[in-house]
């Protein structure tokens, strides 16, 4: 699949069938993953691969929690009916891990910049254009509180959980969300 094919047709994926994923996909994923730039080739990221299925149902649990108080203290109409179900039905879940001591010079800053954070998204979003490339649906998800990552997935206490990437096959096909044009979000300084 074309890179730019790849970024404009991948979407995020709520629905998942019940078909265990390959691990030699899961492994291509994850090497997509670890080819992410990071400030001073740190690599600041891990990965936790989760397919135990009572894992995956307390952290959606947590999740559910996390969520209803979101969606209470910010009155938001659409996250009171946002479901997610699809924690616990794709098949897995990777949390992603950042380690803020590998931060490169940013931090050296006037207003000091998170580096570290920054190379993990760009590793799931790797993840994200992998999966699609390998015919899986995906979606990142990081409306959970840090506690209940670190408990529920064994995660050490120096790391931060930067998102959890939920991985599968696809029951049906998402729609393409309404984009901003190229004008409406840019300027150009000639």
């Amino acid at each position: 699949m074309d890179c730019l094919e790849a970024i404009k047709t991948r979407r995020s994926c709520r629905n998942y069938l019940e078909k265990t994923v390959e691990r030699d996909k899961l492994h291509r994923i994850l090497e997509a993953a670890a080819y992410a730039p990071s400030p001073v080739n740190k690599q600041p990221w891990e990965f936790v691969v989760v397919i135990n299925v009572l894992c995956k149902k307390q952290f959606f649990a947590a999740a559910e929690a996390t969520r209803l108080k979101l969606a209470e203290k910010s009155g938001w109409k659409w996250l009171s009916a946002f479901n997610i179900a699809f924690l616990s039905e794709a098949p897995v879940l990777v949390a992603v891990l950042g380690d803020p001591a590998k931060n490169g010079a940013e931090q050296f800053l006037d207003e000091p910049g998170n580096g570290y954070i920054e190379a993990c998204s760009c590793a799931v979003q790797n993840m994200l254009l992998a999966a699609h490339a390998e015919g899986l649906g995906s979606l990142w998800y990081s409306l959970f509180e840090q506690k209940d990552a670190r408990e529920i997935f064994g995660l050490p206490a120096d790391k931060v959980a930067i998102g959890v990437v939920c991985l599968g096959y696809a029951e049906r096909e998402a729609g393409a969300p309404r984009r901003k044009s190229v004008e409406e979000m840019t300027r150009f300084i000639d």
